[in-house]
Parts: structure tokens; sequence; C-alpha cells
């Protein structure tokens, strides 16, 4: 059985995971497709625009077979430890054969050597990291220039260091790291992304693929959403119609009254238990929170050269949901799947080394202590997604106790 993977935060889904899809069916016909997703927070430290079962729908409705929530710990980190989560549940599950991942230069044997010199780390390479970490260079920058070092030492830039300058490029970097530290037989498969950039804004082209952060652009500044319909699957745009009229679309500033209500109980001892938050980034929370006005303002306020504005919104986001420590991916919890996807479930059950949860009663039975306490996050966390939700669109509260599965026909 071929059984192909894929990690994503479909944030929201549109033409191009459509397009990565089908190309995964073209080139390696996989039996199953499975989809690690991000549950209700997302990697850049923000909720993610829809609920987590609003993307499900709209990954089953577009091609996946099976649904699988990347824990929030692991969703809402950087790029080393959202990777290791996601790869580890694949793994984990025994029978994936392929990754695929989107990326801007789709060559296996470089990602795969790229990864093996990072994890083995030899000693050329670790001099000229420390090097270049005492002028002064942000880690990135250092790490790719230790590359160049270490692979072609009398050149100024390389192939490998080239790798790491891109978003896509660098989380292909790091998945490919985990499955060389698992010796995991999961086989990487690099495809072309196409269209906008990651950071594109804006619609560049009616027939091309757009970025998910153009889509979210285009909600904040248009009331018309029939746009949307040459950007996304009709059934996906249609979700996303649906929810924005219900008022079910989440952004960051809608956590700004809670966010500061949380900052202003917390200390600077207690800020630094939080995950990424070090001693100098609490420091200056503590000194400017008289000045907050909302979530995404206090970020740029706090933003220096150092420390980036992504790894801020992680780090409130982290104090807002109470993350303060990282539990091993112990269990792998279903949002979704295909009815005819029955068989994948069987097989995943007998030859997975986690064990599958598709109803959160069962929990104490089957989950470790430490799994136990990884879904409580996950349960907190999207308790507190649902809350923001219920107050924002006037709706009744869910509690994801009592949130079924999607069971796609």
């Amino acid at each position: 059985m071929k059984v192909t993977g894929i990690i994503a935060e479909y944030n929201p889904f549109h033409n191009g995971h459509e397009y990565q899809m089908k190309t995964v069916r073209q080139a390696l016909n996989p039996d199953f497709l499975i989809v690690v997703l991000s549950g209700d927070h997302v990697q850049r430290g923000t909720p993610a625009l829809l609920d987590k079962f609003s993307r499900t729908q709209m990954a089953l409705c577009c091609g996946a077979d099976l649904v699988l929530e990347l824990p929030v710990s692991y969703s809402c980190s950087s790029a080393e430890y959202f990777a290791e989560g996601a790869v580890s549940l694949l793994h984990g599950l025994g029978v994936v054969t392929h990754l695929c991942f989107g990326c801007e230069t789709p060559r296996q044997e470089l990602f795969i050597k790229t990864a093996s010199l990072l994890n083995q780390e030899p000693p050329s390479y670790r001099q000229a990291l420390k090097a270049s970490l005492k002028k002064g260079l942000p880690y990135p920058a250092a790490r790719a220039g230790a590359l160049t070092a270490c692979l072609h030492p009398n050149q100024a830039d390389s192939e490998e260091a080239a790798l790491l300058r891109s978003p896509n490029n660098l989380l292909g970097v790091e998945y490919c790291r985990v499955l060389d530290k698992l010796h995991s037989p999961i086989k990487p498969w690099p495809i072309l992304r196409v269209g906008s950039g990651y950071h594109e804004q804006s619609f560049s082209d009616p027939d091309s693929y757009p970025s998910a952060s153009a889509i979210r652009s285009y909600l904040s500044a248009h009331s018309d959403l029939n746009g949307l319909y040459s950007q996304m699957p009709r059934t996906a745009a249609r979700l996303l119609q649906k929810a924005v009229k219900e008022r079910r679309n989440i952004l960051e500033d809608d956590y700004s009254l809670l966010l500061q209500t949380q900052l202003l109980r917390e200390s600077l001892l207690s800020l630094t238990e939080y995950l990424d938050l070090s001693e100098e980034l609490s420091r200056r929370i503590i000194r400017n929170r008289n000045q907050f006005q909302s979530f995404s303002q206090f970020c740029r306020l706090l933003k220096t050269k150092e420390v980036t504005y992504t790894r801020i919104q992680r780090s409130l986001l982290h104090v807002l949901l109470n993350l303060k420590e990282i539990y091993p991916v112990s269990y792998a919890r279903v949002l979704g799947f295909r009815k005819e996807s029955a068989e994948l479930l069987h097989r995943i059950k007998k030859e997975g080394s986690l064990p599958l949860l598709t109803k959160l009663a069962n929990a104490r039975e089957i989950l470790s202590p430490s799994g136990q306490k990884l879904l409580a996050q996950d349960v907190f966390a999207s308790n507190f997604y649902q809350a923001v939700s219920s107050q924002k669109s006037g709706l009744p509260f869910i509690h994801e106790y009592q949130k079924p599965i999607i069971i796609q026909e």
C-alpha cells in the first residue's frame, strides 16, 4: 500500500493546495492521502482563520482521505519543532511511504544532503557557525554561512545555503532532518510550489495560485467575497463565505482583550516560564504592557532587529494558551476521514506505534500520562478559540468533547 503524507495549515485552503494534491495523485499514485493539519492555531503565532473542523472539511472535499491534528504546542512553534511534531506523527502511523511538500527548489537529493549535514554538525560547520554568531549575525544567516563555509570554503554562497532562505524550503529541510533522525523509511518528495510567494498580500494574477496571506488580506479589505471563487476550490470558497457571513472567521486582534488581561497578571518571572519567552523579551513585555492597544499593535511595538515579528506573535500566543512545555507526540487524533478510507484506519491501528484517537472520551483509557497532558493542551486551546468565536458570532459555545469528527461521504 502506498500512502502519501502532507503537512499543512490550510489557512485557508486554496487553489495551490488543490494543485499539490492533484500533483501528488498524478506523480505518486498513492492509495491514500493523509494530511497532518494544524489545529485552531498556526505557526505564525495566531488563531487560524477558520476552525480546524471547517478546514478539515475543505481538505476532505478536495482530495484528502484522512486528516489528523498536529498538537498545538507544535503547530505554533518554530520550523524545527513544527516539523518534529508533524513528521513524528506521520512516522508513528507505520503506513506512510512518502512525505510530499511544496518548495521553491524541488531537488530531493539537495534536501537530504543539507538535512544530513545539519544533523551531523561536523567540526568545520560548528566552527564557522560559532564565528558567524560572534560577529552578531542572526542565527538563520549564521547557519546558512556556516553551511557554505563547510561545503564550499572558497565560495561566498552555495545552493545549500540558498535552500534555507525561503520559508517553504526551510520547512522542507526541517522535515528531512526529522526523517533522518528517526531513520524513517518515509521518502521525502518535494514538488515545485507554483503561484504567489509565501508572503504575497495580493492576487497578482486571477489565473494563478494565490497565497493564503493574499486571501486573508482580501478578506480584510473586501465585503464582497465573490472574488474568492477564482482563488479557491468552489466547496472551500462556499465554506469560507458562510463562516465570514456568520462572523466565525477569527483574527489575532480578536484575542486582544484576553491577551491584555493575561499580561497584566504576569510578572517577569512567570513570563519566562512560557515556551519561546526569553528573559529579554519578558522584560520588554513588562516594560511596554501599559502601551498595549491590540495584539498586532503590541507585536509591532515589541519587534526588534534580533526578535522577529512572528517569534513575538508565537510567544504571546503561548502566554494566552498557557503553553509551558512540549510533550512527545504519543497519539494520532482523527479530525476527519472519507468513508471509503476505512481500510487505511484499520492498517494504522494494526501497524502504527501511535494509538489512533477518534473519541476524546476514550483518551484516559488509551493515552499515556504525557499523552493526556498533550491532549489537555489541545482541548484548552480549542475551547479558547471556540469561546472567542462564540462571543464574536453569537453562536452557542460547543465544548471540544462535544464536537464530532468529520466523516465525508
